[in-house]
């Protein structure tokens, strides 16, 4: 098992532990030698309900409309809909093979199977256009669009860091140059919170150490831009070497227990070792729905296992 250890860090990853150990074993935490079963566990894995597509196709269309203008390619705000409509439409067909996969592991139709009509494309192209057209009116987005910021770059989240035998995704979304200070951004197209996440501070480490840029964490502000409860909400926070060193021991801490909860899991893949999700809405939106203990009761699931792990230990001791 140490072969396949964890060693690789995102803000998604984090968040998946503590939201639902058992989803994240399923998702990143079995061999890799076993490829096609683990890419079945994958797809699963990566289901995502039309709410969640509609939020991934903002963030999306954001970063096609600044890398549009960085390259001077023509943009039509008009099409933003159609854009919108498309990328919703074209996720849920090819999602449609994911669920003629969970049918044939479970022998019937999934409870993720439903019929999505044409009214709630609708209102959710709606939804998405209203918070692009809000986004676009931020100071930093427009400054861009207008010129008047002229050193900025975008980044992929899939770029990695190497750190310390890890792999972590800690890019930010967008950087620019303001006053002699490093700006670095990330959208989040649903937060939960009005503070700054921790988990961005993780930028700081990417910025010191990337050619080109300072080595001072002092030189960098770090910017999240987030959708709370109806309206974006821009939080910043000055960089600073406590920052920096906060973020990476988080990440620490976060990588030990994935590794952890990897050992828990065992050679022989119990699955009933791992911990299930810490609510029940979690488990609505989950592709494990079907085949995971609490997609039916998760209260009812977490007894049980507290149960089987209660007789397992008497059994030790005895």
């Amino acid at each position: 098992m140490i072969s396949n250890r964890p060693k690789v860090w995102s803000i998604s990853r984090r968040q998946l532990l503590h939201q639902c150990p058992r989803a994240w074993i399923l998702k990143y935490g079995f061999r890799r030698s076993n490829k096609t079963f683990n890419r079945s566990l994958q797809r699963i894995s990566d289901w995502s309900s039309p709410w969640r597509m509609m939020q991934r196709s903002i963030r999306l269309i954001i970063i096609q409309r600044l890398e549009s203008h960085k390259n001077k390619i023509p943009w039509n705000e008009e099409d933003i809909a159609s854009k919108i409509r498309m990328n919703i439409i074209g996720n849920r067909y090819r999602q449609n093979k994911t669920l003629e996969l969970i049918e044939k592991r479970i022998g019937k139709n999934t409870r993720l199977k439903f019929r999505i009509p044409n009214s709630e494309i609708n209102r959710l192209v709606e939804i998405a256009c209203l918070r692009y057209n809000s986004v676009i009116k931020n100071p930093v987005i427009k400054k861009i669009l207008n010129d008047d910021i002229v050193e900025w770059h975008t980044f992929s989240r899939l770029d990695t860091t190497k750190y310390q035998g890890n792999i972590l995704h800690i890019t930010p979304d967008i950087i620019w140059k303001e006053n002699n200070i490093w700006n670095l951004m990330r959208f989040s197209i649903q937060s939960s919170s009005k503070e700054i996440s921790i988990d961005n501070l993780s930028m700081l480490h990417w910025a010191v150490i990337r050619r080109g840029l300072p080595s001072d964490p002092r030189r960098f502000v770090i910017h999240e831009l987030n959708w709370y409860r109806g309206r974006w909400i821009w939080k910043t926070k000055q960089g600073n070497e406590n920052l920096h060193r906060d973020s990476m021991e988080l990440i620490r801490l976060d990588l030990k227990a994935m590794q952890n909860l990897h050992e828990k899991l065992g050679p022989a893949c119990d699955l009933s070792q791992i911990p299930l999700a810490s609510n029940e809405k979690i488990c609505t939106t989950c592709g494990h729905r079907d085949t995971c203990p609490g997609g039916d009761d998760l209260t009812r699931a977490k007894l049980e296992q507290a149960a089987l792990e209660m007789f397992k230990s008497s059994n030790l001791r005895n």
